[in-house]
């Protein structure tokens, strides 16, 4: 990474709802020695964040602003090439991150952004992930509440049971225990855009996202009561893009050659069909290399009831009539719209609890070793610490690159980016909480 560049980062879309909030936590860091700035449109609305954070912390009264527009080429690439890593909260990704992402990988400059766009994922990996490897520069999306507690949180449960038992992975469950946050206008204008989207149906591959393909298969979110969590589990909005990025991690994982678990025995997919047949082919080989990985949410019973009857019977029938343009422009109109957002006294209120169950692989006449992780945070999880995991996922750039897991480049994920260096820095850092233990 080029040391020579005048920001170690940048902020780009800083006048937005989530990008200011996201350049206040880097000015609370009083970091003496980070040097940045912002990015957008407008100089005056530049400036009225700047004020801002200049009253945090006096020294940012003369902190540079960059005029960015997502349309104009010429304008980002003048912007990134002065720095060595961009956060980018500017969204639809859809509509503006793609020449975003191009920018920076022309630039060789890394990047960051906040996106649950998976279809829009999809695309630039399509695209542009052999550039990003052929240049070295590291692209994550996805760094936000989507999906950085599952992503990081599976990759904690993996590493714990690799480093103390010496042992792959076979299964990982994750359960939200406690949720309380609000929506921002653009997030609740993304959601539609992604529920209408003409490519959305592919995403039911379990591996839409990743290199590797294993043997998970779509399933129908019905709800089920779970011992380990000791409540009823039923559909979460979110596992519809944070399963995807997971089973990323662990697909780059695999062909990186350590892999999250190594294999369900032959007995254990003895009634696959599918392994069936590729054993017959002599390809069983190609199905060897496997991590289950699966969401839900806790409820009371009729809780869960409503929740499945909304993910089974209402969520399908409303991605078919939001492809009626009519209709969808009707919805939007009356919903929130960008640039709006909880109040700053919710963000502060809000606050998460993700609990993990990770299981070993083991011989059957072996005791089976299990974990339990918590991934924890004290604040709105869209907001509050959305913001804390994007600028914490640049600075793991900005101050980790000679340990990154990532390093060598491509379109990746924040487990298969960052590793250990964002998760310590989430936790010593950031005030999140990522704990594990052996369940006995």
């Amino acid at each position: 990474m080029s040391s020579d560049r005048k920001y170690d980062l940048v902020v780009y879309g800083a006048t937005g709802f989530t990008g200011a909030y996201t350049a206040e936590y880097i000015a609370k860091l009083h970091d003496k020695n980070l040097k940045w700035a912002l990015a957008g449109r407008s100089i005056p609305k530049l400036e009225k964040v700047r004020d801002t954070l200049a009253a945090i912390d006096e020294q940012l009264k003369n902190l540079d602003l960059l005029v960015v527009d997502s349309f104009n080429p010429d304008s980002l690439d003048e912007a990134f090439k002065q720095a060595k890593v961009i956060i980018s909260t500017v969204g639809p990704f859809e509509k503006y991150g793609t020449p975003v992402v191009e920018s920076c990988i022309r630039q060789g400059t890394h990047y960051v952004d906040i996106t649950g766009e998976f279809t829009w994922a999809k695309t630039i990996i399509d695209k542009y992930h052999d550039a990003a490897v052929e240049n070295g520069t590291i692209i994550v999306p996805f760094c936000g509440f989507d999906c950085v507690p599952s992503d990081m949180g599976a990759y904690m449960v993996v590493n714990y049971i690799r480093k103390k038992f010496g042992l792959d992975t076979s299964d990982v469950k994750l359960s939200v225990k406690r949720l309380r946050g609000g929506a921002s206008g653009g997030t609740i204008q993304t959601s539609l855009n992604i529920l209408r989207h003409e490519k959305a149906g592919e995403a039911q591959d379990p591996y839409y996202l990743s290199p590797f393909v294993g043997i998970d298969k779509f399933r129908i979110p019905w709800m089920r009561w779970d011992a380990d969590f000791k409540k009823w589990q039923a559909y979460y909005i979110m596992s519809m893009v944070n399963e995807l990025v997971v089973r990323r991690s662990y697909g780059i994982s695999t062909t990186r050659g350590s892999t999250y678990g190594k294999t369900f025995k032959y007995r254990s997919v003895k009634s696959n069909t599918l392994f069936k047949v590729m054993s017959r082919l002599g390809l069983s080989d190609m199905l060897t290399s496997h991590a289950v990985f699966r969401e839900s949410m806790s409820f009371p019973f009729l809780g869960a009831f409503a929740m499945t009857f909304i993910a089974v019977g209402i969520l399908p029938w409303l991605g078919m009539l939001f492809k009626l343009s009519p209709i969808y422009r009707l919805v939007s109109s009356l919903l929130p719209q960008g640039g709006t957002g909880p109040s700053r006294e919710a963000i502060i209120k809000g606050s998460y609890e993700l609990e993990l169950i990770g299981t070993a692989e083991t011989e059957p006449y072996e005791n089976p070793i299990r974990v339990r992780g918590i991934v924890r945070g004290r604040m709105d999880p869209g907001y509050g610490d959305t913001c804390r995991m994007v600028a914490e996922s640049a600075l793991s750039i900005v101050y980790g690159y000679d340990k990154l897991p990532g390093k060598a480049g491509g379109i990746l994920t924040p487990a298969s980016a960052f590793g250990d260096v964002l998760l310590t820095r989430l936790r010593d850092e950031g005030g999140m909480d990522f704990l594990i233990e052996q369940i006995e």
